[in-house]
């Protein structure tokens, strides 16, 4: 259990240092670097993927899609619109990253369902560190959407899955 939770603290390190360094460019692409557009109806979880992350987040109009199912490590993209919610849930066996690209939230954890006594709010460019075993709950608390991406390890929802909407992944929350 030791390795898997390194593993994952590695990912992220990672991928702050990633994040950053893509923010610290001057914006200019050169001809090798373009990024092909997103197709958000595939999983391409096992393969190499190269792409520009605030590009793919900003372009999802999807309420959840799983992009990158990998055996260690999932990679899904969400729009919240104004009011909507992650529903409350606590993953007992994985952590979880969550980044907002655009919009305001209000995100709730706690050890109990009934105490989440950590509650913040936040915008455009936080990122939020949720500990296996934490109940927790995302609310869009802005006037426009809320586009985030979450990083599971192990993944949390089964490859390639797909919701347009809010009410659609409630009616499915049953299947993870």
């Amino acid at each position: 259990m030791k390795k898997g939770k390194y593993l994952f603290a590695m990912m992220v390190i990672g991928l702050a240092f990633f994040v950053a360094g893509c923010q610290s460019g001057t914006g200019e692409r050169t001809e090798s670097s373009e990024a092909p557009a997103i197709d958000y109806s595939m999983d391409l979880g096992g393969e190499p993927w190269v792409f520009d992350i605030e590009e793919a987040t900003l372009g999802n109009e999807s309420y959840r899609v799983a992009n990158w199912t990998g055996k260690n490590m999932q990679l899904v993209f969400m729009t919240l619109q104004p009011g909507e919610i992650i529903d409350l849930e606590m993953h007992s066996g994985h952590d979880q990253f969550i980044r907002i690209e655009q919009g305001e939230a209000r995100v709730q954890m706690g050890k109990a369902e009934d105490n989440l006594n950590f509650d913040k709010k936040v915008s455009d460019d936080w990122a939020i560190l949720v500990p296996a075993g934490y109940w927790h709950k995302v609310e869009n608390i802005g006037r426009t959407d809320l586009k985030v991406y979450t990083l599971y390890g192990p993944p949390e929802h089964k490859k390639g899955t797909a919701h347009k909407t809010y009410e659609e992944a409630r009616e499915a929350h049953h299947d993870h």
